[in-house]
């Protein structure tokens, strides 16, 4: 008799790139190939292709005012409100009139995603795009670029006083604030892809590059901060990333608790904790199922969750444990 594998199991041995809380205390999440995945504390439950999803590689997940689930995925940005599945499509050009940026700045409520060269922009069940600004000599290198666009935009992050950051493939980081736009390219910034982006409670802005390592912008000046706090592992730069413990080179996802301490999931070397003054890296010697860490959540309890390139775990004051059905969401 065939065996049926359960959503835990999947979990399990899934590389877990996304993860949100609903307003029920849920916990959602997205995988690259195997779908997305619910917990509700007590039961797991899988979403598939099958199920409706356009694409069972989930990349990022964000929870609306309403409720509603916004996924982007290998094939595009969808919607779930708890039934049905929906293809989302992003507008390829920047709003005008009363509806452009200048005119109408996104509320607080907007969720931002990554969309080609720009970020798409849901908010009161519209969706707009915010183009990334190039000017005539990038065009003509972009256009003479054989390989991915170097402007494409892997990840967008808005920060407590309305800049939207975006982190692309192969040009940097850049801050639109207003009307106006700052990049940031320094240190070999631009040599690689950008795929976190956090501004914290101080104002400093925190880049995760694949490949040169952790940027921190104090806004005046942006450093190499693994350079600065001596854990820097640039092998990337001399033709292939060389793993190296208690380095930092592959930074995934960035956030803060609630207690103000930076938290780092980095592909090559497990979680970071920055407190202001200490940096300290966990790996599976705390309790990591891997090394690999891609995502990071805090949930409503406080509760940080991390997803790895093998299943989920979280940290709770105890270390680092397995998600098992009696833990509390909520």
């Amino acid at each position: 008799m065939l065996r049926v594998e359960q959503p835990r199991e999947v979990l399990d041995r899934s590389h877990v790139r996304g993860i949100a809380q609903d307003a029920k205390g849920q916990m959602w999440f997205g995988t690259d190939g195997q779908g997305l995945i619910r917990y509700d504390g007590t039961t797991f439950a899988a979403f598939t292709e099958l199920e409706g999803l356009p694409s069972n590689f989930v990349r990022t997940i964000d929870v609306d005012a309403e409720g509603k689930l916004w996924m982007t995925s290998r094939d595009g940005l969808c919607t779930f409100d708890g039934t049905t599945f929906t293809r989302v499509t992003v507008p390829t050009a920047a709003p005008t009139g009363d509806d452009a940026f200048a005119m109408r700045p996104p509320g607080p409520d907007a969720l931002f995603f990554p969309a080609g060269p720009g970020a798409a922009v849901a908010e009161g069940g519209t969706l707009r795009f915010l183009p990334l600004p190039i000017d005539d000599v990038d065009r003509k290198a972009r256009r003479d670029h054989q390989a991915l666009d170097p402007y494409a935009v892997y990840t967008v992050h808005r920060d407590r006083k309305g800049a939207i950051w975006m982190g692309t493939a192969e040009r940097g980081v850049c801050r639109l604030e207003g009307t106006s736009a700052r990049w940031f390219r320094a240190h070999d910034l631009d040599k690689a892809a950008v795929r976190a982006i956090f501004v914290d409670e101080k104002g400093h802005a925190w880049f995760g590059n694949s490949g040169v390592g952790l940027f921190r912008f104090d806004g005046t000046t942006l450093v190499n901060f693994g350079v600065e706090k001596k854990v820097e592992n640039l092998t990337w730069l001399r033709g292939a990333l060389i793993r190296q413990p208690g380095t930092i080179a592959d930074p995934h996802a960035i956030t803060s608790d609630r207690h103000g301490n930076l938290w780092i999931a980095a592909f090559d070397s497990g979680v970071w904790r920055f407190d202001g003054e200490r940096l300290q890296n966990f790996t599976t010697a705390d309790g990591l199922p891997v090394d690999s860490v891609s995502s990071i959540h805090e949930d409503a309890a406080g509760t940080l969750w991390f997803g790895t390139f093998r299943g989920v775990c979280r940290l709770d004051g105890k270390g680092f444990m397995p998600v098992e059905p009696s833990d509390r969401t909520r």
